[in-house]
């Protein structure tokens, strides 16, 4: 990286946000940010009166000022990261051009990987029918603790834009000049837009913050890699057929859909997400048609094909007026006109589109019915225009086009449903005692509960009346699918082709789904996703899919679904219960046992992969996991979810959206060659096995069995403080319950993550290293032996690694002071035990303390921790003020003050959980 052009833009990013405190607030205020920033600067120099001295101000600071001040810092973190996003992206392209100035292709691109299956012997009509397999979807989740506004990621998209103007080398000094005066306003803007809402977000304000990535980046993007697999696939096999990769890349959304611990996502919010997704699918496809004004100028002289001309004359009687002024418009240019007409298809679809679902479903002639009806007339053009030598425009914007219509279509993205196993459990028990069939389901034994499912699923009686007689939940779980059946007739089964079920144990879990599924008729065009969470689920998970596959009933829904299984495997709930080695573990012997298990029913498996954005949540670099992933387990099908701050990461960018997509293709076709060496070898297997229990132990000691646990976790975290605030609209907890296992893995890992302890991505480690290795030198040695042939293990430890790098027990020892001390003396002394015990097993092992072979994680920390020490102190001082509070006025100001905090010690770190 340049990083004289990133420190050139950082300081010119700090000078406005500096003038824009003294425009804004005064000279005064600027002159306290200005102290508090040299005192945080001198403190990590080694100056103890600094630091002192920047302790006694923040305390005495009045709730205010210390909101100023917290503000400068989020916005400065805010702005920072958009400096270095630029700098990768410059850094992007100088490889970029070194690697096509040397005939090499740039690392993890698609032409890399198209290149590694030649290598390994493939010719073209194999490495074809490889990539035919290739099936990449990641997908958007709503994040508890991501708290931007959309108003906010505009503006700070505004800001990156600026910056990606002064980077031109060709700007004049007045364009220059006139740049920065934009960032100015920009920032100012910024500073004046209040952070915290007025009211929590809604379902759908999330919705329309998780398709703004859509909007602005991804809808324009997918086209271009689409493009580049099919050139990279041309410049290996030149002589070869076209490659016809089908949909290799997709998208996918939980937001509005995930209704797991969230009752504000109801079935009329459902289908609100639906009509939003809809209506922006529709607006984005013209937008594309409107950038092609004037590009198909090509004269009638040159002809037409047959099937053109013959789509032509049915469009204009569709559209008969249109059809007059468009040809009066553009006359003698019949591909213009007819792409004209498919626009004003496209507007009759958007005003069919606004009617209510419930409305008659008259057949308008003008509007296209299902999207494929506009790829097809995509088609035509193209064959058209090829047909008359026009090929560079037919596979030139035109082909991007038809890429958007078969990858969006009128879905835009597929909306995956998600509820808890016992909601169906509970649903099923109201409505078989209600007709008085049964009068406690969910107390069945599971023998019993299989039986009546099977029978059901036998039996052509509908499982539900036409009007739904039940509670208001009940009624919701069993409508959903009605919805859903009425979501594919208007949208088409891509709208949602998977329902995942939370917490799964038991093969009637996904018995009930699928036995709703089938009373709405929608099991033929739904794969019904199980979803195994805890430790204990993932062991039991071979044991519950093999009976299921034995199932003549269930083989028979996966035959209407082309042989096909999709199986959720949870790193959040896992990890929760187990600590990160355990479930790191757990899940790779679950996939590995998922894999057989398919393999020897003759069934087909996507796994979908539930990481969050911290490595406590199965985060990390993506690629790099990827290829951990035992070698069976992916065969070039990948679905993994993209949450919260990590969306804003890694698509805030065009570029470092770009980057993030093809690492992940390129990761995931590698696994499509053949004879994949293992990520892990027979002793490394019965190492983390014994381990695995160890960590587990360890980890269970401290957070499942030390009761004042859960009371330091509510008292030396901002997690109670924050759970108040207006950030999302599902609850932190699934239930009531005040315990680790009703409080989800989001706030779970943020608590931690913010107090700088980072506990679940190592704590447990240590202690199962040092006790594994009896502290003899000749076993320390074997799992640096180990470590250095494992694929898995390296992946694991340097996750480890470097959350234990941007751990800080100093400033996790100021957070525990919040806490009482028959909490604080129970808890921090076991952090900093295991703490110790971690970073010496992970120097061990590796060769390398924690951060120490990563100069650009040690640089980024060096230069971050400055400004993330006067955060922590006024969370710290405004957690400790807030608590004492009384009045309701005062205390909402504190909680905005700790907000802004909050959200900047997330931004300095560039994750939260």
């Amino acid at each position: 990286m340049d990083r004289d052009a990133t420190a050139r833009q950082v300081r010119l990013l700090g000078d406005v946000l500096g003038q824009t405190i003294a425009e804004i607030e005064g000279d005064d205020q600027r002159a306290v940010v200005e102290r508090v920033r040299a005192l945080s600067k001198a403190q990590r120099g080694g100056d103890e009166g600094a630091g002192r001295e920047l302790t006694e101000l923040v305390a005495a600071m009045p709730t205010g000022q210390a909101r100023i001040v917290a503000t400068a810092f989020a916005a400065w973190f805010r702005l920072v990261n958009l400096a270095e996003d630029q700098g990768l992206v410059r850094q992007l392209a100088q490889d970029r051009r070194r690697g096509a100035e040397s005939d090499r292709p740039f690392p993890e691109t698609l032409r890399a990987a198209v290149e590694r299956f030649a290598e390994r012997g493939l010719d073209a009509e194999a490495a074809a029918a490889a990539l035919q397999q290739l099936a990449v979807r990641p997908v958007l989740t709503a994040h508890p603790t991501e708290a931007k506004r959309r108003t906010t990621l505009t503006k700070l998209g505004r800001v990156a834009e600026a910056l990606r103007r002064l980077d031109d080398p060709t700007i004049t000094p007045e364009d220059h000049d006139a740049a920065e005066d934009y960032l100015a306003e920009e920032v100012a803007s910024l500073w004046l837009t209040d952070e915290t809402r007025v009211r929590p977000p809604t379902v759908i304000d999330e919705v329309r913050n998780g398709l703004y990535w859509i909007d602005a980046v991804l809808f324009d993007l997918v086209p271009r890699l689409y493009r580049e697999l099919d050139e990279a696939y041309r410049a290996v096999y030149p002589d070869a057929a076209p490659l016809e990769p089908g949909r290799f890349l997709r998208l996918g959304s939980w937001i509005g859909g995930d209704r797991d611990g969230n009752p504000n996502v109801t079935p009329e919010v459902t289908e609100a997400t639906w009509r939003e997704h809809q209506q922006m699918a529709i607006r984005l496809l013209r937008r594309s048609i409107d950038r092609l004004h004037a590009h198909l100028s090509v004269s009638e002289r040159r002809g037409t094909s047959p099937e053109l001309a013959a789509r032509l004359a049915e469009l204009q009687d569709a559209h008969p007026d249109a059809a007059t002024q468009i040809a009066g418009r553009y006359p003698q240019q019949p591909h213009r006109q007819f792409l004209a007409l498919v626009y004003q298809s496209l507007l009759a679809t958007e005003r069919h589109a606004g009617r209510t679902w419930r409305a008659d479903r008259r057949r308008l002639p003008e509007r296209y019915t299902t999207s494929a009806e506009l790829v097809a007339d995509l088609t035509v053009l193209r064959a058209s225009l090829r047909s008359v030598g026009a090929r560079a425009i037919a596979d030139g914007r035109i082909a991007d086009l038809e890429v958007q219509a078969r990858v969006f279509g009128f879905h835009l993205v597929s909306l995956d449903l998600r509820q808890h196993a016992g909601k169906h459990r509970a649903a099923f028990t109201t409505l078989y005692r209600h007709y008085g069939e049964i009068d406690d389901y969910a107390a069945l034994p599971e023998e019993e509960k299989v039986a009546v499912l099977e029978r059901e699923l036998a039996s052509p009686r509908p499982l539900t009346p036409a009007i739904i007689d039940l509670d208001d939940e009940s009624a919701a779980t069993f409508s959903l699918f009605r919805l859903l059946r009425r979501a594919h007739e208007r949208l088409g089964p891509d709208a949602c082709d998977a329902y995942v079920i939370s917490m799964t144990e038991h093969v009637s879990d996904v018995l009930a789904v699928l036995a709703m599924a089938r009373d709405a008729d929608v099991d033929a065009s739904l794969d019904v996703v199980p979803l195994f969470e805890t430790v204990d689920d993932l062991h039991r998970a071979p044991e519950v899919m093999t009976a299921l596959f034995t199932l003549p009933v269930y083989r028979d829904h996966l035959a209407r679904r082309g042989d096909h299984q999709q199986v959720m495997i949870g790193y959040s709930d896992s990890n929760k219960d187990g600590g990160y080695l355990t479930a790191t573990w757990q899940l790779q012997r679950a996939q590995r046992a998922l894999a057989a298990v398919a393999d020897e029913h003759g069934i087909t498996l996507t796994l979908f992969h539930g990481r969050g954005g911290s490595i406590g949540r199965g985060g990390g670099p993506a690629n790099a996991a990827i290829r951990a992933q035992p070698a069976e387990s992916v065969r070039g099908r990948l679905k993994l979810t993209e949450q919260g701050e990590v969306i804003a990461a890694r698509y805030r960018d065009p570029e470092l959206a770009h980057r993030h997509l093809e690492q992940l293709l390129h990761a995931t076709m590698v696994t499509l060659l053949p004879d994949r060496a293992p990520t892990t070898t027979a002793r490394v297997d019965e190492v983390l096995d014994a381990c695995s229990e160890l960590a587990r132990a360890a980890y269970r000691d401290l957070v499942h069995d030390t009761p004042e646990l859960v009371a330091y976790l509510h008292e030396a975290t901002p997690l109670d403080a924050v759970a108040e605030l207006k950030l999302a609209s599902r609850p932190a907890r699934r239930s009531a319950g005040a315990g680790i296992g009703d409080l989800r893995a989001i706030p779970w890992v943020f608590g931690w993550t913010q107090c700088r302890v980072h506990l679940p991505a190592w704590y447990g480690v240590g202690s199962a290293f040092t006790t594994w290795t009896e502290d003899d030198d000749t076993r320390w040695a074997e799992l640096a032996e180990l470590h250095a042939s494992s694929p898995l293990l390296q992946v694991t430890l340097a996750n480890v690694a470097m959350a234990l790098a941007k751990a800080d027990l100093t400033i996790a020892a100021d957070y525990a002071s919040l806490a009482r001390p028959e909490v604080r003396d129970v808890v921090l002394p076991q952090l900093r035990a295991e703490h110790d015990r971690t970073v010496t097993a992970i120097t061990r092992v590796t060769g390398a303390a924690p951060g120490e072979g990563d100069h650009d994680l040690r640089e980024v920390l060096r230069l971050r921790d400055p400004y993330l020490d006067p955060l922590h102190a006024l969370q710290v001082r405004l957690l400790s003020r807030l608590r004492d509070e009384d009045d309701g006025d005062v205390a909402a100001d504190v909680r905005d003050a700790v907000l802004i905090a909050t959200n900047g010690i997330a931004a300095g770190l560039r994750n939260t959980g």
